[in-house]
């Protein structure tokens, strides 16, 4: 059963637990529908007793370039993960993430919960579906646009984790190269813990926003590198 002692308990037995999960990303554009593929990597580095805190490598591959678009380490709260992609007690009515979500259905210890954000004009509607494990088996986030159109839709599938199987072994790519315009980033251990969460949440937004540029212009390339062709 997922719950914050079990997770302290399952980090502190494995230092190094992960998450892997492959990403699917349809985007519309100029209509037309362009597809990139990737894999996200989230595994624990650090844990601090002091403050309840720990630290964790997020890693995001894109396998159309064999790039890799960011590493970055983030602190999180290991009684309630802000970002980590982890659900203490999974069928609250309501967790408090970075972008706080609500539970939208339960059936026989599954769980959907529904959360809403901005980056400015643009809407984010995200979905996660866990069970009892506390790890979400699948997200989705839509993107939609001003208008109300739906401009791009990313679907995270959960490939493996020891937090669900401690045998299990994360297989990620070699050889990818840094993405231009991407770096390592690193976020300050020694801030205050209310401060650090702070900046965490603006690093997650921040690299959503990486994200969603980085797919724009990676479809901006694929649609005039078609047209090109076809003069």
């Amino acid at each position: 059963m997922s719950s914050p002692l079990w997770f302290l308990f399952v980090i502190v037995l494995f230092p190094h637990a992960f998450v892997e999960y492959s990403l699917h990303i349809q985007v519309d554009y100029n209509n037309q529908v362009y597809h990139l593929s990737e894999l996200l990597f989230e595994n624990v580095t650090k844990v601090y007793y002091s403050n309840s805190t720990f630290v964790y490598n997020l890693t995001v591959y894109v396998l159309n370039f064999s790039q890799i678009l960011t590493s970055s380490a983030i602190l999180d709260n290991f009684s309630l993960p802000k970002t980590f992609f982890y659900i203490p007690n999974p069928g609250e009515p309501v967790v408090e993430r970075s972008v706080i979500l609500s539970l939208l259905s339960s059936n026989d210890s599954n769980y959907i919960y529904y959360g809403k954000t901005f980056i400015g004009y643009v809407e984010l509607e995200y979905f996660y579906y866990v069970n009892s494990t506390g790890v979400p088996y699948k997200i989705i986030i839509l993107q939609i646009g001003e208008s109300g159109q739906l401009v791009s839709n990313t679907t995270y599938i959960l490939v493996k984790s020891n937090l669900v199987n401690p045998n299990e072994q994360p297989i990620l790519p070699e050889g990818f190269k840094i993405a231009n315009g991407s770096e390592v980033v690193n976020v300050p251990i020694s801030l205050g813990l209310n401060s650090a969460l702070d900046q965490l949440v603006g690093k997650y937004i921040s690299f959503v926003t990486l994200l969603l540029v980085f797919v724009f212009l990676t479809v901006r390339f694929y649609a005039s590198r078609k047209k090109t062709s076809s003069n």
